[in-house]
């Protein structure tokens, strides 16, 4: 398996004086490609992973919504470890990072292009903001790195996954 994208990372324990874990909200590929989440204990080899809609369903059985942790566990730990590392130092275990996107990217000798669901919503204004959000993700998952990510693109995809309704005549 491998992971697509990671959604987001929280950091919790068990009450008060509890065990920490690592919670990681990602999408994976491959046949049974979904939205999952992990749990990642501190002691190596202690991650378990399920299926977010199977979870959501009531679906908690072993071989139904059971994933292998330790075909996932590597890249997850890798994101975490990275997260973490991002905080300040006096962060609350729960703060979310802010990134200084150009910054990061300079330091990697990286650039990038970003969209937003306002282009989106520019072509189709006739999307929510959760359905443009939907047309960036899979734009973003079936882009073509000879033919790019364009305004074409994005209304293609806009349009194979939210057809426009067609104006009946009047007669």
């Amino acid at each position: 398996m491998k992971l697509k994208r990671i959604i987001t990372i929280a950091r919790h324990r068990n009450g008060v004086c509890g065990a920490p874990f690592d919670i990681v909200l990602f999408k994976d590929t491959g046949n049974q490609g979904s939205r999952k989440f992990a749990i990642l204990f501190e002691p190596a080899n202690f991650c378990a992973v399920l299926d977010v809609d199977k979870l959501a369903a009531g679906d908690i059985a072993f071989g139904s919504n059971s994933w292998r942790g330790d075909d996932y566990e590597p890249p997850l730990r890798q994101a975490v470890r990275m997260h973490h590392e991002m905080l300040p130092k006096d962060a609350p275990t729960d703060a979310v990072p802010e990134l200084d996107i150009q910054q990061l990217l300079r330091a990697r000798r990286q650039v990038a292009v970003v969209w937003s669901i306002e282009d989106v919503q520019s072509l189709r204004p006739d999307l929510t903001d959760d359905q443009a959000w939907e047309v960036l993700e899979q734009a973003y998952d079936v882009h073509d790195c000879e033919w790019g990510f364009t305004w074409t693109h994005l209304e293609t995809v806009a349009n194979d996954m939210f057809p426009k309704q067609r104006a009946t005549k009047k007669e």
